[in-house]
């Protein structure tokens, strides 16, 4: 993984700044300021110019990444050596992409600075997700040079890589809802499915719910269905889920482990104006399956019955 971690910008490890911006700047009664309009208008291109090599990576469109390099670009790589020029560069990102077709990035920008009006400096970091779900992270340096009116990537440098937590790496922990499951309650059955979303940095549960009291109607008829997300939250070291159903509610959700359970601490917003909060607990069995109930139900300040243990099983 570091070493096309390495390669993700192809081109974008420096030969240092001075040497950029000597290159560019041969012209010494060039003005060295612009106006904050057009400084603005530049920075708004170099924008367009990360966000569309992020896009153009992410579906492996080499000819768009390529079109984003100056001539005569040049990528320094701790552990790949040197590439100079686009040709080079082509096939670099061809044996990238044939080699590990699942990858993808993103980027962040720190902050982008004019060294002159045809010269910036962006600094940020890019992520890159494998497919098993592991995220590798570098800090890089990016030099931009204006050639023709168009932004172009002439130098990258980037600092030593290393691995940092991912979503999946807190939300493994709840790798046990993965899977297709039924619940039956009187007069009600729930089935749901919980899946993996792209690069496991969430869990997506789509479940309905059916009318089964009249027996006379072998499948129930669907009263309710909805959807939850479930995903890790960094900057608060926790489990949170966002649950949107049918009639227009909202249920946020936190998630505590407990010993074979886990509690989830959640307040509702109803499509009516309404509100309410309760605890449901998930019980876990050592076939796999597991029960859940309610408890401490409140409903616009009044206290509802709790939801008794009903067991959820494999479909």
């Amino acid at each position: 993984m570091h070493h096309y971690l390495s390669f993700i910008f192809a081109g974008f490890m420096s030969l240092g700044l001075a040497s950029s911006v000597s290159s560019q700047e041969t012209n010494p009664n060039k003005p060295t300021t612009q106006t904050p309009e057009l400084g603005e208008q530049n920075r708004r291109s170099i924008e367009q110019v990360i966000s569309s090599y992020e896009s153009a990576f992410n579906s492996k469109n080499v000819e768009t990444l390529i079109s984003h390099w100056s001539a005569t670009g040049v990528y320094s790589s701790r552990t790949s050596g040197t590439t100079t020029g686009r040709a080079a560069m082509r096939k670099q990102f061809e044996i990238l992409f044939t080699d590990t077709p699942s990858i993808n990035i993103s980027l962040e920008t720190d902050s982008i600075q004019f060294i002159s009006p045809n010269v910036a400096l962006e600094q940020g970091r890019v992520t890159v997700f494998s497919k098993d779900g592991q995220t590798t992270q570098s800090d890089y340096d990016v030099v931009f040079v204006k050639q023709k009116n168009q932004w172009l990537i002439d130098r990258v440098s980037e600092s030593e890589s290393e691995e940092v937590n991912s979503s999946y790496a807190e939300l493994k922990k709840l790798e046990w809802l993965i899977g297709q499951w039924t619940a039956i309650a009187p007069g009600h059955r729930v089935e749901y499915t919980c899946q993996w979303t792209v690069n496991q940095n969430f869990i997506s549960r789509k479940f309905t719910v059916f009318d089964s009291s009249n027996e006379t109607i072998a499948s129930g008829l669907p009263i309710a269905s909805g959807l939850q997300m479930i995903g890790w939250d960094a900057k608060a070291g926790l489990i949170r889920s966002w649950l949107f159903d049918s009639d227009g509610g909202l249920v946020k959700g936190t998630w505590h482990p407990g010993d074979n359970q886990w509690t989830v601490q959640s307040v509702a917003s109803f499509a009516d104006g309404g509100s309410g909060s309760f605890s449901g607990v998930f019980q876990l069995h050592e076939n796999g399956e597991h029960s859940w109930k309610k408890t401490n139900r409140v409903i616009d300040g009044q206290l509802m019955p709790n939801i008794e243990s009903i067991r959820s099983r494999r479909k």
